[in-house]
Parts: structure tokens; C-alpha cells; sequence
């Protein structure tokens, strides 16, 4: 849940919420399926952590209802690395799970269940001498990094190195929040990237901004010679008043936003995707069944406020851009479980 107190500070993008859907309800079989041309499906979705079931009514299900079409979404988007946020770390909340000791273990070991082959870049709960708890904790840097995780298709891709680092600007008795980050090479190619995936503080603007000079800052000690992809929820919209600043500033650190949009635009004058799946919808949907709150479903040439972002390299072809619900494009109702309050954004590369 994301989105709190997001967009505050705009009455403009509160009144003009979107994003983008692709279709999702085919299974596909497992494989590899990066192709030797260099294309690189990669993905950012908040999965909304199940410590929010004891509040779920309505068309917020628990996460045991959504994780199957969480599991279907990520299969059927050929998906080779996805970043995911509040995938909850913590083993207390038993009753919500029944394939694994936390959400991400349990969604890792559903998609296994379900055909796939996809690999935690790091499984540790915590950074203490004994990972599994907070409990009398005895600190030891695992690489862990709260309840944002990197999964990556192992048909695909070999994993080289992982890490994180913990923010130094956090809002003070809040969810600490963490950059993680792991280099992969390409198997088909053999070809190398630096990934990373975050989720910046919902509550404060000003810890937000810290926190993204912070991802700029790490990506530019730790990515070398390898082109980036930067993922995450980063609870800010283009409407958001400093995105003004941090848009243009990620650019010209090498790494711009894939759909190429401008502070407070809703048309890419100049656009890097070459292909958008109904980009006119929101990535925070917030569990409403009905689209248009947040989508511009009257003008479908715009692009939607999402606050959920890949990043990439600036010179990398862009194929594509989706954002991924099995919404009725017609009725501009979605079918089915909700999976998340928010939508899966994927983009195809080319390394």
C-alpha cells in the first residue's frame, strides 16, 4: 500500500490518476525466453504485503485469494527479473501463508509450484547473525533488505553478485527502507546488467527526496560499466512537485525514465518506448474494481500518473512498456481477483 499520502501535494494528479494493462489470463509454459537478440522483459509490482489481510473486505482479498494471480501475471509476462515491494519478510503471519515462511518464500515457491523457475536473488529476512528474526538480534549485514526482493528467471539469467544498503535518510519511527541491487549475465548472450529495486518512504517528501539522491548515488558506485535498470515504487507521480527536479536529474545520471515523461505532462512529446499497452491507466489502482477513477479512459493518448517506475540506461532500445491487469477495456472493469493496489509495470529491453 503505497500510496499514502501520495500525491498530496498535487490536486491536479489526484483528479487524474492512470495506467497501463496488458493481457494476462493465458498460462505460459515455462522455458527460457530471452532471445538472442538481447531482449529483457523486466518488471516492478508492489504486491501489497499480506499484513493487511486482517483489514481486507471487499475487493481487497487476502493474500492466499491473490497470490494466484499474482503468480499467473508474472508467468504470463515471460518475466526474466522483477522487483517486487512489501513481499512481507516477517514469519509471524503464519495464517497467510502455506508455501513458505513469509510472502516472498511463499510467492518464490508458488511460481515453482506453478512451472516456473524463478530464484530469489537474496532470501534473508534480516541482517542479523541469525536472519530468520529480529530477536536479540546480533547485527550482521546478510544483504537483506526488508520486504523489497529481486526474483529472476534461472532459465534466463545467472545471477554474479546482490547486495543492499540501508538508506541513511529514513522517517523516524517508520519502515526502514532499503536499495537492493544484484548484477545478472544474460545466458542466451552473455551479456551483464546492473538491477535494482526499491521502495522509497510514503510518508515524508523530504525523506523521499534524500532517499532517491541515495539511489543515484549507490547506482553510480556500484554499477561500473554495465548498463542499469532501476526499479521500484517511488510513491511519487509526474505531477509530484520535485519530480520536476528528480525526472531530469535520473537522466542525466545516465538512467532515465523508459516512457520518457516530463514533470506535469500527460503526452510524451518525445517518446523512448516504441510500443505502450494501454498506458492510459494508473499503476496504483487501490483495489477499485472500476478503471476510470484512475485512468484517462476518454483519451487514451495519455499517458497515466503511475508512481511505480523502471528506469534503464539511456541509450537501451525501449520495446515495449505494459502495464499489466486483466481489465475489461470495454467495461473498464477489472475482471476477476484483484492481485495488488497496484499494478504491474513491465518493460522489454534490449541489451
Amino acid at each position: 500500500m503505497g500510496f499514502r499520502a501520495l500525491l498530496a501535494g498535487s490536486a491536479t494528479a489526484a483528479a487524474a490518476l492512470t495506467g497501463v494493462l496488458a493481457p494476462t489470463m493465458s498460462m505460459p509454459a515455462s522455458g527460457a525466453t530471452l532471445s538472442t537478440s538481447g531482449d529483457l522483459r523486466v518488471g516492478s509490482w508492489n504486491l501489497s504485503s499480506l499484513s493487511f489481510d486482517k483489514d481486507a473486505s471487499g475487493d481487497h482479498r487476502p493474500w492466499l485469494e491473490r497470490r494466484p494471480v499474482v503468480v499467473q501475471q508474472i508467468l504470463s509476462q515471460k518475466i526474466d527479473v522483477l522487483g517486487v515491494q512489501e513481499a512481507n519478510q516477517s514469519k509471524i503471519y503464519t495464517s497467510s501463508v502455506n508455501l513458505g515462511i513469509n510472502q516472498y518464500m511463499d510467492l518464490k515457491n508458488a511460481l515453482t509450484n506453478a512451472g516456473g523457475h524463478y530464484a530469489l536473488t537474496n532470501d534473508k529476512a534480516y541482517n542479523c547473525a541469525k536472519p530468520e528474526s529480529t530477536y536479540n538480534c546480533v547485527y550482521q549485514d546478510q544483504g537483506a533488505s526488508q520486504d523489497n526482493r529481486i526474483l529472476y528467471n534461472t532459465d534466463t539469467l545467472t545471477m554474479l553478485r546482490q547486495g543492499s544498503r540501508k538508506y541513511a535518510t529514513q522517517t523516524a519511527g517508520k519502515n526502514e527502507r532499503y536499495f537492493e541491487w544484484a548484477t545478472f549475465k544474460v545466458k542466451a548472450t552473455g551479456k551483464q546488467f546492473f538491477f535494482s529495486n526499491t521502495h522509497l518512504d510514503p510518508y515524508s517528501a523530504e525523506t523521499r527526496q534524500g532517499q532517491w539522491d541515495e539511489v543515484i548515488s549507490y547506482t553510480d558506485q556500484l554499477h561500473g560499466s554495465l548498463p542499469v535498470v532501476a526499479v521500484g515504487d517511488y510513491n511519487t507521480s509526474k505531477f509530484t512537485d520535485y519530480a520536476a527536479t528528480y525526472l531530469p536529474k535520473m537522466k542525466r545520471a545516465g538512467y532515465g525514465d523508459v516512457l520518457n515523461q516530463q514533470y506535469a505532462q500527460t503526452l510524451v512529446q518525445t517518446p523512448r518506448a516504441e510500443s505502450l499497452v494501454r498506458g492510459w491507466i494508473n499503476s496504483y489502482n487501490g483495489y477499485q474494481r472500476d478503471v476510470r477513477p484512475y485512468a484517462y479512459e476518454d483519451a487514451r493518448n495519455k499517458v497515466g500518473n503511475g508512481i511505480d517506475w523502471i528506469f534503464a540506461t539511456n541509450s537501451l532500445r525501449v520495446k515495449q512498456w505494459s502495464l499489466v491487469s486483466n481489465v475489461n477495456v470495454t467495461t473498464l472493469k477489472v475482471r476477476g481477483v484483484i492481485p495488488s493496489d497496484h499494478n504491474m509495470v513491465r518493460a522489454t529491453l534490449v541489451l
